[in-house]
């Protein structure tokens, strides 16, 4: 997963790539400290398609891990999904979380 990691005043602003997937392949939460960001990408070929002759694209599941601390609420961190782009922005300073939380994606 290429990603870009952007330091404002208040928060981080992370973007990552995630080329082909559905917002509903992709799965982000908090788990001691870290927010894992995991996508899976499943290509199909069908038949009509011709046959492959030759794959490049990749195809399986990502999963990328950020240390953001222990005191970050999962409820504070915003995420979207644009264009191919997972965009979440997590505040630098929070409450405790529990250990695993689910983050909604808009």
């Amino acid at each position: 997963m290429k990603s870009d990691v952007r330091e404002k005043e208040d928060s981080y602003i992370l973007e990552i790539d995630l080329p082909g997937c559905e917002k509903e392949d992709i799965k982000t939460y908090l788990d001691d400290g870290y927010l894992v960001v995991s996508a899976e990408l499943n290509k199909k070929h069908e038949e009509d398609n011709g046959k492959l002759i030759r794959s490049e694209r990749y195809s399986g599941q990502y999963q990328r891990s950020f240390y953001v601390g222990t005191e970050i609420d999962q409820d504070e961190i915003k995420a979207s999904f644009k264009h191919g782009v997972l965009k979440l922005i997590v505040p630098k300073e929070s409450k405790k979380v529990p250990e695993k939380m689910q983050i909604e994606i808009k």
